[in-house]
């Protein structure tokens, strides 16, 4: 994306990330996460260049979602999303109360309250991508990025988890970026689109407007 325009994303906003595979979609997003530099320009958080930032500090503000599916063997559910308070642990990385409360109190806000006990390599895709969403919601970030976490969910899942992610944007005021390959879905759902047809353009704006460009 050699001529990326000025783009935010604002506390609440649910951005859906267009394009075909090999466009730049996971490239601008780990950029986004300050996993990445940019070759250009800057990203920042609230004023703060995300580069400036220790790792820890940024998995504070910054949580990732991937497709990858976790290798945790046998680790239950809620264990797993404990995890996610690592940030928030100190150096001896022993979980509070609070910070057990914050882990469960997630997972029952992305519907998984019931999954606690189980074991992730027993998981169906969906649950597992709400685990996942879980954990990285366990961190309390400003910005979530997703993935193609819909990438191998069948359409009742994808609408699920996709529906969920936009209620968790207006709920709890995270920006959430998704990088998705579901064109309706994301027309219907995105408050703003991101749209990269290739050759390095870049288009921004509301659903209606990039469907009608």
């Amino acid at each position: 994306l050699a001529h990326l325009p000025d783009i935010d994303v604002r506390a609440g906003d649910f951005v859906c990330v267009l394009g075909r595979n090999g466009q730049g979609k996971s490239t601008l997003l780990r950029t986004l996460g300050g996993f990445l530099a940019p070759v250009a320009g800057t990203v920042s958080l609230d004023g703060t260049p995300l580069r400036t930032l220790s790792p820890l500090e940024r998995a504070r503000l910054v949580a990732v979602v991937l497709t990858e599916r976790p290798q945790v063997g046998a680790l239950e559910v809620l264990e797993l999303v404990e995890m996610g308070r690592q940030p928030h642990t100190g150096w001896m990385g022993a979980l509070s109360p609070d910070d057990r409360r914050i882990a469960a109190g997630m997972l029952e806000r992305v519907g998984g309250g019931h999954l606690a006990g189980r074991t992730v390599d027993s998981l169906s895709d969906g649950e597992r991508q709400r685990v996942m969403i879980a954990r990285a919601l366990a961190q309390q970030p400003r910005l979530l990025l997703l993935d193609e976490i819909t990438a191998f969910l069948d359409l009742p899942s994808r609408v699920t988890i996709i529906d969920l992610l936009r209620r968790i944007a207006r709920e709890q005021g995270v920006g959430i970026v998704l990088s998705s390959h579901d064109l309706e879905l994301s027309l219907e759902t995105a408050d703003r689109l991101w749209l990269l047809p290739g050759e390095g353009r870049f288009v921004d704006g509301a659903p209606e407007d990039v469907a009608l460009s």
